[in-house]
């Protein structure tokens, strides 16, 4: 349906742009990393983990001494496909045809469109989506062995410390911690618990709205930055979920072969794509049972109403015409290495005051 603040968007035109008043806190994006790919799917092999008993065999230097196959292990294939994630909007066409700026109006709920998908990207990371290759969720794709589970127990320095370092990528070493808030203020309480006041801090860069780009404190464990994503909700029964990675992908043989972002390559820095057509508002059937119907037949002096049996489907009378809009966004996440990937979760929360 059109956009019920249109008149005060656009014949009052003090501020051109939509303010979201109270936006979700989304802080992991500035480190997300995002890979292009040819085609519509990524796919790593992956090997087995190597058998410390099995690496090498000493020889003596003759000929004559067997040496077993070592190099013979079982792999299998991890792929990843972009999905495209949707959204739409109407503008009617008497709020184009009346206010100053039609294509403003247009960029508006475009870009109102491009915050919703960007949104719904980092929502989906923290779901259990049960997709394997379609946009899977990191509950989806964590490796066997890699999930802490308290069960409601609270939270402790040794099971933090415990799930940071079942990473095994990157020589174990996560780069980016991930959670929303409030589990972000019960590891904060346990310094604060403790006595020992605020918790490790590294520098990261952020935006100011005064200064433009600023270096500041964030909070870390080990020296990895922790990052808000509000869109990730808490756990049933007030618990909370934390995720330790490893963001990026070198592309070689080695262990960094971390988690990224897909986004077709042909698509450059245009990733999202507005589709525009014609179209009506309220245009809807109607069922009419023990109806009559009028017919006419022009070409000839007939006119006759006759009673229909069953039911008739009519289109109800189109309302007023619109530009419907669909914006659009082909993208997924992918993993080379399922070491790169562990859950901490089922820890109990701080209590949440009621706010005014």
């Amino acid at each position: 349906m059109p956009p019920p603040n249109v008149s005060l968007l656009m014949q009052q035109l003090r501020q051109p742009w939509l303010i979201e008043n109270f936006p979700h806190k989304l802080q992991i994006p500035r480190r997300w990393v995002w890979k292009r790919i040819d085609g519509t799917r990524v796919a790593f092999a992956r090997t087995n983990r190597i058998d410390p008993a099995q690496l090498a065999f000493l020889s003596d230097g003759g000929c004559e001494s067997p040496v077993p196959d070592l190099t013979n292990q079982p792999d299998s294939e991890a792929i990843f496909e972009l999905v495209s994630i949707l959204t739409r909007y109407q503008i009617c066409m008497a709020d184009l045809d009346r206010v100053r700026d039609p294509e403003l109006l247009r960029q508006v709920l475009f870009e109102l469109g491009k915050m919703r998908l960007f949104y719904r990207y980092f929502q989906r990371l923290g779901q259990n989506t049960g997709a394997i290759t379609q946009f899977p969720g990191f509950q989806n794709m964590v490796g066997t062995g890699k999930t802490i589970n308290m069960g409601g127990g609270a939270l402790t320095f040794a099971a933090v410390d415990q799930a940071y370092h079942l990473i095994e990528s990157n020589q174990g070493r996560p780069n980016a911690i991930m959670s929303n808030s409030r589990t972000l203020r019960t590891f904060r309480n346990l310094y604060f618990g403790a006595g020992g006041g605020e918790p490790e801090q590294v520098i990261d860069t952020w935006t100011d709205p005064v200064e433009g780009e600023v270096t500041a404190p964030i909070t870390a464990f080990n020296g990895t930055p922790w990052y808000i994503n509000d869109l990730i909700e808490d756990e049933p029964s007030s618990r909370g979920i934390i995720y330790f990675m490893v963001l990026g992908d070198d592309e070689g043989p080695g262990h960094h072969r971390g988690i990224t972002g897909l986004v077709p390559k042909n698509l450059g820095d245009s990733w999202f794509i507005r589709r525009e057509a014609n179209g009506v508002i309220g245009a809807t059937t109607q069922e009419l049972t023990g109806a009559t119907v009028l017919v006419e037949v022009p070409s000839t002096p007939f006119s006759q109403t006759i009673p229909v049996d069953g039911t008739l489907n009519v289109a109800a009378p189109p309302v007023l015409p619109t530009v419907d809009t669909w914006v659009s966004w082909p993208t997924g996440v992918a993993m080379g290495s399922q070491g790169s990937l562990s859950i901490l979760r089922g820890f109990a929360l701080v209590s949440d005051l009621t706010p005014t």
